[in-house]
């Protein structure tokens, strides 16, 4: 059982984050913990001294830790992940930044309002953000601090992508690989999906049905049941027979959460039997995809990697919606520090509205002066004033 800390003890959210900003899909996939290994890497986290609270994100593009607790943890959350990695604290420190205090705050709020995103403004991170947090707070990882923080960095997300333009004709990984597919010259296209039934497969399959020029070709696994698409462009196959329709398929893209390879470039070169070209598109993390597909004639690769160019144009375009959801990070993350600074001088103070009834405001802003150091005066004082 962690015991309370003070004001005085730093208090701080503290936060080490591996992104697609820092690493390379290779070092991001390493850094990657599934929904089964979280459960062993969250006890592990909390098990560290100076630990309270702590929340773990990891997606396809970033991994991160935030903790509540004594400042100055970095160290140990390094050792803690570089281990989840399979290597050291050495090599991690060249892919990991570190953010505290009010910059950890921060960069959760820019994280959670897709303002850090690879495709800015892109919706699957919101979910995935909730998704993380609500975990761990049912998992009792989380306390006052952390549930206040990010519940107030999801509302944020929700009042920037009402209030911007930074979601307005939203972009996402999904559909930029849609679009990929949608440039191609032919006036109709045949694509095999891989992973239809999940969320990034689901928006694909959505995006590729809005046009009349495609038919697709869905696997599903026998014991997943029949995936129902409602369309009737859309024909169901056995995932272990998606050899047995690459010679149709003008298109085939991956999308799963497989740990394993979905298509390898021998078994490719043993279906194909015609000297089409096939563009593959693997948009998953670990890759479904053997990289040397891409060495096999008439074959492109397109992978998770190569999807960050495609979204530099969608990136320019939004660079005005940026500054107008900084604008209103600025006031939200204020709002939300005051709240903060407000509750640690009350659980310090426990018997302070005793202590002050019948204070007229302004003998209560002189004996708070007189009892705070000047920056908790001064955190105060904002949070009394409102603003």
């Amino acid at each position: 059982m962690h015991s309370r800390r003070t004001v005085e003890e730093n208090e701080d959210m503290e936060c080490i984050s591996i992104s697609h900003k820092t690493a390379g899909s290779a070092d991001r996939q390493k850094c990657f913990i599934s929904k089964e290994k979280s459960v062993d890497f969250l006890k592990a986290v909390m098990n560290m001294d100076r630990v309270d609270q702590c929340v773990l994100l990891s997606t396809c593009n970033r991994t991160e830790i935030y903790v509540q607790g004594e400042e100055n943890r970095f160290a140990g959350l390094e050792n803690i992940m570089a281990a989840a990695a399979g290597s050291d604290a050495a090599w991690l420190r060249r892919l990991v930044r570190r953010y505290q205090g009010k910059k950890a705050v921060h960069h959760l709020f820019r994280v959670a309002c897709g303002m850090e995103s690879m495709v800015i403004g892109e919706d699957e991170i919101l979910g995935q953000v909730r998704d993380a947090y609500q975990y761990s707070r049912e998992a009792g990882y989380t306390g006052y601090e952390l549930n206040s923080i990010f519940q107030a960095a999801l509302a944020c997300a929700k009042r920037v992508k009402t209030e911007t333009m930074i979601s307005k004709t939203s972009v996402s990984v999904a559909t930029l690989a849609a679009n990929e597919v949608f440039r191609l010259p032919m006036p109709h296209k045949t694509v095999l999906l891989m992973g239809s039934s999940g969320q990034m497969g689901s928006i694909i399959l959505k995006d590729l049905l809005g046009r009349e020029d495609i038919c697709v070709i869905a696997t599903v696994r026998s014991h997943n049941g029949i995936y129902q698409s409602g369309s009737l462009r859309v024909m169901n196959v056995d995932y272990q027979k998606r050899y047995d329709y690459l010679n149709e398929a003008d298109v085939i893209i991956s999308a799963t959460s497989s740990p394993h390879y979905t298509m390898t470039a021998e078994q490719v070169k043993k279906a194909v039997n015609n000297k089409k070209e096939r563009l593959f598109l693997d948009i998953s993390m670990p890759p479904d995809m053997d990289e040397d597909i891409a060495g096999i004639e008439g074959c492109r690769l397109v992978s998770l990697d190569d999807v960050k160019k495609l979204a530099e144009e969608n990136n320019r375009l939004k660079q005005q919606a940026l500054k107008d959801a900084a604008e209103i990070l600025d006031e939200d993350i204020e709002k939300i520090c005051k709240v903060l600074a407000f509750h640690r001088f009350t659980e310090e103070n426990a018997g302070w509205k005793d202590k002050y009834a019948g204070c007229t405001a302004e003998k209560l802003v002189y004996l708070l002066r007189d009892e705070l150091s000047t920056g908790a005066f001064d955190e105060v004082l904002g949070a009394l004033r409102g603003n």
